[in-house]
């Protein structure tokens, strides 16, 4: 299976939640405090669809960088047309997929914590403004994606021919290339990944229960805990590793 249709599965899961979390918001009985089941349920449909939402699109942003940093290296180590670079310039600089993927996940963050608004003296009012135009864009988000990932597939498979046809011909890699730098080093990434652990945890005791910590489940704070503390240790390893190679 290729990307395009790892992001059309999890699209095509994302839309009925868009949807259920328009009907249930439009169709419950009770205020947006939670105090009925129409509520409660709108509230958590909408929450997992807010998080299914920055999971699809980060799946996106993702793989585009990534299939870029890729062929970009594949044009330093082996002697590919110019003509490929081009293009993937014009594919970022063309493809409105990248920006509205990032605006659709964080209208749909936004939707969500204002779900809650009432809370911190925001109008209900806002909170359905902003949920159905986060509705909106994130359907036309998911059409902008599955079109962008397939132009992006026909690139990186036309890149992997010309390859192919290298290896064959017997053309070797050029030899000044070298690794691709990342702007960010491995410790750096791993202290991003410790920190963005405490993410949901801080999302349910801040916005959900007003700072009431202590409502908060165990296993949020367990949770967070273990994760952050995994991305320290692989950040300390990253640079204890990094600090013998450069010996």
């Amino acid at each position: 299976m290729r990307m395009v249709h790892y992001y059309l599965a999890l699209a095509l899961v994302l839309a009925p939640c868009l949807l259920a979390t328009l009907v249930t918001g439009a169709l419950h009985s009770g205020s947006y405090d939670g105090s009925s089941d129409g509520s409660q349920r709108h509230l958590l449909v909408g929450f997992f669809s807010a998080v299914l939402c920055v999971a699809t699109h980060t799946l996106l942003i993702l793989f585009m960088i990534v299939s870029g940093r890729v062929l970009k290296a594949a044009m330093q180590s082996r002697a590919l047309p110019q003509e490929f670079l081009a293009e993937l310039n014009c594919f970022f600089a063309e493809r409105r997929a990248y920006p509205l993927a990032l605006v659709s996940a964080f209208a749909a963050t936004a939707a969500a914590v204002l779900g809650y608004g009432r809370f911190i003296g925001v109008p209900i009012g806002v909170h359905v403004a902003i949920g159905i135009g986060a509705i909106v864009l994130n359907l036309v988000a998911l059409g902008h994606g599955v079109r962008s990932l397939r132009a992006n597939q026909l690139l990186i498979d036309r890149a992997a021919r010309e390859l192919d046809r290298l290896d064959a011909a017997g053309v070797p890699p050029r030899s000044d290339a070298g690794d691709p730098q990342w702007r960010v080093g491995p410790a750096g990434r791993w202290l991003v990944f410790a920190a963005s652990a405490w993410g949901p945890y801080l999302y349910w005791a801040v916005v959900v229960w007003r700072g009431a910590f202590a409502r908060v489940s165990p296993l949020f704070l367990l949770a967070s805990v273990l994760l952050s503390l995994l991305g320290l240790v692989q950040a300390w390893r990253a640079r204890r590793t990094s600090s013998f190679g450069q010996r």
